[in-house]
């Protein structure tokens, strides 16, 4: 009895099938425009007797979202926008110190020169003076100055006279008059202050004028 129940169920069915395989064109298993495919039909339909349903399909995975546009080249250093101008005033640049003058009182006195380092020039008359001149010129040597020389001037001075163009030769002149006075001439009180004198004889330099002698 349970056989013959169950033919008619599966005639049922393959009548269904019949039915709308015969109403749906055959173009339409592969058509996109809305119309239901063979497939999507059968899989509708109960299933036949002994025959397991059909699945769902798995739905389709999404498309692939769509590569990202260039994104657009950096803007060159030239095209930069400038900075915005401060409203405040540019810095000042800090003046330079005043340049401080040396003065006569901050400047460095010169060392006191030796003989070693003094230049005597000798001044004697034409007439009367050469002996001395030579007496002082191997007596300068002998001690050790640096220079000594001896001129002829033409006219005789009165007094002897022991000369001095910078202050730096004022001791060393002491000490070249006191050797002067042990030789029979003037001494200390004999010597001038011509630093005031232009133009100034070179460094060192210190004159002695010798008056006529007299026999």
């Amino acid at each position: 009895m349970t056989q013959h129940g169950n033919h008619p169920s599966a005639r049922v069915a393959t009548l269904l099938m019949i039915i709308c395989l015969a109403a749906v064109p055959a173009s339409a298993q592969t058509s996109g425009n809305g119309v239901p495919t063979a497939r999507e039909i059968w899989r509708h339909l109960p299933a036949l007797p002994g025959q397991p349903r059909e699945a769902a399909p798995e739905p389709a995975p999404p498309p692939a979202p769509a590569p990202a546009p260039n994104p657009k080249p950096a803007p060159s250093a030239s095209a930069a926008p400038r900075p915005a101008a401060s409203n405040d005033p540019a810095p000042r640049r800090a003046s330079p110190a005043p340049t401080r003058r040396a003065t006569p009182e901050a400047s460095t006195p010169e060392w006191p020169r030796t003989l070693a380092e003094a230049r005597v020039v000798i001044h004697y008359p034409e007439r009367g003076g050469y002996e001395r001149s030579q007496e002082l010129v191997r007596l300068l040597r002998a001690v050790g100055t640096a220079e000594v020389e001896s001129r002829a001037i033409p006219y005789a001075v009165d007094r002897q006279s022991i000369r001095y163009f910078h202050a730096a030769d004022q001791d060393v002149t002491g000490k070249i008059a006191d050797l002067v006075g042990m030789t029979g001439g003037g001494g200390r009180e004999t010597v001038s202050d011509f630093t005031t004198f232009r133009p100034t004889p070179r460094n060192g330099t210190i004159e002695i004028w010798l008056p006529e002698t007299r026999f």
